[in-house]
């Protein structure tokens, strides 16, 4: 899994660029309402990066909320606001992580799931099951395979935001989508990253969710949409556990 340790300082400007957080917070909320996940129950995040998600919960009144990050460095940018409003966070691989409080609901946005190797994330979805109650609520989305290969197919991405120029090499391969990511300052300073997602087709990831206890309440596109379009880059999945 990826831990973006030397960009993670500036995730929230790029962020920004491809996830709508208002349109996932919009869709978290309807589905928590739709499937009883009350303000009081207890929320994990997984892959919570710099805890901005968490933080719109906290301000729409859910009241027990955790995340669990890989990087220490996203959890540093987050710990000391996340402390005062009373949300937990772990510096953890999510495939190691145990708890003995079981939650109501995990969520899992922004491509995390396609940061995970294929040969772990058998272990993800079981864990998954693990740290739910029963009939818990599992929220999270992946890439389309046909997203990760257009964007393979585009070879570079730039953009330039204020004073930092953001760079986005891509290599394609039938597994994985290798994303040389770079960042360049007004001031000369240079980093770089090697980023990994995999590609994960639609029927595997949901015969995995089978086998591993979880039943599809509600499949959707890019958050909005009930079905796919050639433009459509995200697929968002409502499970319970069963």
């Amino acid at each position: 899994m990826n831990s973006y340790s030397k960009i993670a300082t500036y995730y929230s400007k790029f962020s920004s660029l491809f996830f709508s957080k208002k349109n996932i917070l919009r869709f978290i909320e309807k589905s928590f309402l739709d499937y009883g996940v009350k303000k009081d129950c207890k929320i994990l995040d997984i892959g919570c990066a710099d805890a901005k998600l968490l933080f719109l919960l906290k301000r729409r009144g859910f009241k027990k909320l955790y995340g669990i990050d890989i990087s220490s460095k996203m959890i540093d940018l987050a710990f000391k606001r996340a402390v005062l409003k009373g949300i937990k966070l772990y510096n953890l691989n999510f495939l190691n992580f145990t708890s003995r409080k079981k939650f109501e609901a995990a969520l899992c946005t922004m491509d995390v799931v396609n940061h995970v190797p294929k040969k772990d994330v058998f272990d993800f979805f079981k864990n998954a099951n693990i740290i739910l109650k029963k009939n818990g609520i599992l929220i999270f989305d992946i890439n389309t395979k046909e997203y990760l290969q257009k964007l393979g197919r585009r070879r570079l991405i730039v953009k330039k935001l204020g004073g930092t120029l953001l760079g986005w090499k891509f290599n394609l391969t039938s597994r994985y989508l290798k994303i040389d990511f770079s960042v360049r300052e007004r001031n000369g300073k240079n980093i770089s990253e090697d980023v990994y997602q995999f590609i994960y087709d639609e029927e595997f990831v949901e015969n995995v969710l089978k086998d591993y206890g979880f039943e599809v309440l509600q499949k959707v596109y890019d958050y909005k949409f009930p079905f796919k379009t050639k433009f459509s880059s995200k697929v968002c999945y409502v499970c319970k556990k069963i």
